[in-house]
């Protein structure tokens, strides 16, 4: 895991329709705009202006498999190279696991990735029976993150570092299957797997971006 800094960036800048990355890496080379001058374009706050990837339709139950196995600390939002994304560079604090009904920011679910989450990602339009059994199988393991993802292309995306999978329910065989080798201290991919998924930012189910200034100053 990378230094940790001290950071404070305004939620509303973090929600703004066009995100933005500091400098260059291995998780979003290629989609940096570059101004008249051959520069990437930036921001006010100096961080590179990126474009998000496209959220994809994935296979039900076949398991998604990413190379990228970085997982620096950044300051800027983040190029990822799927969306949800499954690994790359992050916030210095992540999110604390839980069921939320309000989106996370990318860069903070995915170092809660790097300390072994499964992440589940869900169409904000699923039913409310199964948004249920959501919340009711998250509170059986502190290594659980549920939130609604807007615009996601399958019902429930789950994610974990480096890999990911869709499901059309949560009761699907292959929920079961992806926790075997992914969850909490479990996960064979996972930089930090079993590391604390609490005491950072957010407070489930309603407010996934409290405590988001006294975290990072805590960690700085």
């Amino acid at each position: 895991m990378g230094r940790h800094v001290s950071f404070s960036f305004t939620v509303l800048a973090l929600l703004a329709m066009v995100a933005v990355s500091c400098g260059s890496s291995d998780s979003d080379a290629g989609v940096e705009p570059l101004g008249d001058e051959g520069v990437a374009e930036q921001d006010a706050n100096g961080c590179n202006v990126i474009e998000k990837a496209g959220i994809a339709v994935l296979a039900l139950g076949v398991v998604q498999v990413t190379s990228v196995d970085v997982g620096n600390h950044v300051m800027c939002p983040v190029g990822y190279e799927t969306t949800p994304p499954m690994s790359g560079d992050h916030f210095p604090a992540w999110q604390n696991c839980g069921f939320y009904t309000e989106p996370l920011l990318d860069e903070v679910a995915v170092h809660s990735l790097e300390h072994g989450a499964v992440w589940i990602a869900y169409d904000p339009d699923l039913d409310v029976a199964e948004r249920d059994a959501i919340s009711a199988l998250v509170s059986t393991d502190p290594h659980l993150l549920a939130a609604p993802y807007p615009g996601l292309a399958n019902p429930i995306v789950l994610t974990a570092w480096m890999r990911q999978v869709a499901v059309e329910r949560i009761s699907d065989d292959a929920v079961a299957d992806f926790w075997d080798n992914q969850l909490g201290r479990r996960s064979t991919t996972a930089p930090e797997a079993g590391a604390s998924c609490g005491e950072a930012i957010g407070t489930p189910p309603f407010e996934p971006l409290s405590r988001y200034d006294e975290a990072f100053a805590q960690m700085g």
